[in-house]
């Protein structure tokens, strides 16, 4: 003591055949009264009952001391309980017997009824699968359409730099940094796509993107040739080049605050 008792668990009652629902709900009534009936008494049911009461008359008896009364005029807990734990158990051994034989008669009567559940549970799993189909389409078809997005980003910025890819409509998902995502398609893939535009210093709302690596023409100092580059490139290239429009050239002002510095003269 206490008894674990275990019990048959079942569909809720409102999938169960009609037969079966109020065996149901009398062996959960019985299993009720079980646990409160332990829960209420659990010292009592304990294997270490005795421990337990002895433990208390002798905390008892010394506060009894402390405060000046006599110990052997208090009320034994000890006493009490050897007096009530017989039928306390009784009762609880009755309360089990019970609970078991309601279950028992609970998981018969469901296997004799089960079969009737049968058409149901086919319809069920029929009406799931095609919802689970429909919104699985739903989700490849909202995918595709954030791919193309994510692709079309990716195009404007290209377009606002050195790049000039040609444009397609792309039904697949990638990064910006044109590399698919390691996550399966759902809402990881969705945040792991827009991070990748996040770190590659485009941001949300477009208006504050890392500027764009822009084209430029330069002139080799060694043969006089002429050529676009990225102004990446053309950095790196030093004193070997020279920039054949004045803007293009790194720290010159701005077209606009030259032609506001003319005329101001």
């Amino acid at each position: 003591m206490p008894e674990h008792v275990d019990v048959t668990i079942l569909p809720p009652a409102d999938l169960l055949p009609e037969p079966v629902r109020p065996l149901l709900e009398a062996r959960d009534d019985a299993y009720d009264r079980w646990v409160d009936f332990e829960s209420e008494h659990h010292a009592l049911l304990s294997d270490q009952w005795e421990d337990t009461y002895e433990a208390r008359d002798i905390l008892a008896a010394a506060e009894a001391v402390t405060a000046g009364k006599d110990p052997l005029k208090i009320k034994s807990e000890l006493a009490e309980a050897r007096d009530l734990r017989p039928r306390i158990v009784g009762a609880a051994r009755a309360l089990v017997k019970d609970v078991r034989a309601k279950d028992a008669a609970l998981a018969a009567a469901f296997r004799k009824h089960v079969g009737e559940l049968a058409p149901a549970a086919a319809q069920r799993l029929q009406e799931a699968a095609k919802a689970y189909q429909e919104a699985y389409g739903a989700l490849m078809a909202a995918r595709a359409v954030f791919g193309a997005a994510a692709d079309f980003r990716r195009y404007v910025y290209a377009w606002q730099g050195s790049g000039r890819p040609d444009y397609y409509e792309s039904a697949g998902v990638v990064r910006a940094d044109g590399l698919s995502p390691q996550a399966a398609p759902g809402l990881q893939e969705v945040r792991e796509v827009l991070e990748s535009f996040r770190t590659a210093g485009l941001s949300d709302d477009g208006l504050t993107d890392r500027a764009p690596d822009r084209l430029v023409r330069v002139r080799s100092k060694a043969n006089g040739a002429v050529m676009h580059l990225a102004a990446d490139q053309a950095a790196a290239l030093g004193n070997s080049i020279e920039y054949v429009d004045q803007e293009d050239t790194p720290d010159a002002p701005a077209t606009d605050d030259i032609a506001d510095s003319t005329s101001g003269a």
